[in-house]
């Protein structure tokens, strides 16, 4: 009599409206409605990063058979951008080489779900990337055992902190990498400390606010620039704030001010060694203002690694010039071949 009764209740939660999504959620897994049937090209899909939805677009290459299961590049776009920017163009021209590629709005951005919006932390983007990689090795379409991952700019660093502690991802590159943010602080000029303080207080004091009230202090994710302002900045601001890269997923030009102590935290390059043995390639424009950074984390890492020089190129050249972009996805095809393809 009890196990009838038992068996009854089960029927009854099964049946019962919304059980099956609590159950994804309880695992993170494929959001519900998600489609799972896809075609060449462009798909929108979602997914569940620790229960918030997360929108992607996942591109499948031309040449697709059914029943294929092919090579798989979650790719990481950078800090505050949305999946129809930088990593939507490596995204689509990676496909275009024959593999599934991933793009995705981060928790807070664009498409996807999460409070408050445009907050800038680098270790839930960490979990997102992970979460990234649970769906794409869960599709039909993919070989799990052969998934790998790009990261761009401040996604080069998330990208690398996902990489090197999941060992599903089978080798990793990155594009005009940034891997410490802390040094743009602490950099052992006079003042580290005081300038570091500020952020500290300043980002505490929102955060107190937001705990306390609900409301949500902002600063320009990329603030105005001037004549004094160097390269990066002012490539930064023409990318996200004119026609150039602007669209209308971008949402508005902000940064929640609580965001600045977690981000000032981050610095990966002392564990970038960790990711071998499995291969690195780092690419970096030849006038970069960035191009240090990525030379650090080469150095950092082990064998097998390699870094690429792009003649010419600046940090934000690559992110969409093609000139500069294809050269990038030649190299990343020919790497991504012999790791994983």
């Amino acid at each position: 009599m009890k196990k009838m009764v038992l068996a009854m209740i089960m029927m009854m939660l099964v049946a019962s409206p919304g059980f099956g999504e609590k159950c994804q959620q309880m695992g993170g897994r494929i959001a519900s409605d998600s489609p799972t049937d896809f075609n060449t090209g462009k798909n929108k899909i979602w997914f569940l990063s620790e229960g918030i939805k997360v929108v992607g677009d996942l591109y499948l290459p031309k040449g697709y058979k059914k029943d294929d299961k092919l090579s798989a590049i979650v790719v990481v776009g950078p800090k505050g951008a949305v999946k129809e920017q930088t990593a939507g163009i490596y995204a689509r021209k990676l496909s275009e080489k024959g593999f599934v590629t991933l793009a995705f709005d981060h928790r807070t951005y664009g498409q996807s779900g999460g409070e408050p919006r445009h907050y800038e932390n680098p270790y839930m983007k960490i979990e997102d990337v992970k979460n990234a990689v649970s769906y794409i090795g869960s599709l039909k379409v993919t070989d799990k055992k052969r998934i790998a991952m790009l990261g761009v700019c401040n996604g080069g660093g998330f990208g690398a902190a996902a990489a090197i502690y999941d060992g599903r991802v089978k080798a990793y590159a990155s594009v005009s990498g940034l891997f410490d943010l802390r040094s743009q602080i602490i950099n052992g000029k006079p003042g580290d400390s005081k300038r570091l303080y500020e952020i500290m207080k300043q980002s505490g004091e929102a955060r107190q606010k937001y705990f306390e009230t609900g409301e949500v202090e902002y600063i320009k994710q990329m603030p105005d620039v001037d004549e004094n302002s160097n390269q990066l900045r002012k490539e930064a601001y023409e990318y996200y704030c004119t026609s150039r890269g602007l669209c209308p997923n971008y949402g508005e030009n902000k940064m929640a001010v609580m965001s600045r102590d977690t981000r000032r935290s981050f610095d990966i390059t002392d564990q970038i060694g960790l990711l071998a043995p499995r291969p690195y390639l780092a690419i970096a424009g030849t006038k970069a203002l960035t191009l240090g950074l990525s030379k650090i984390a080469f150095e950092r890492a082990k064998d097998p690694k390699e870094l690429f020089t792009i003649e010419g190129a600046t940090h934000v050249a690559l992110y969409d010039i093609e000139k500069y972009v294809d050269q990038a996805v030649n190299k990343l095809n020919m790497f991504y071949t012999k790791a994983v393809k």
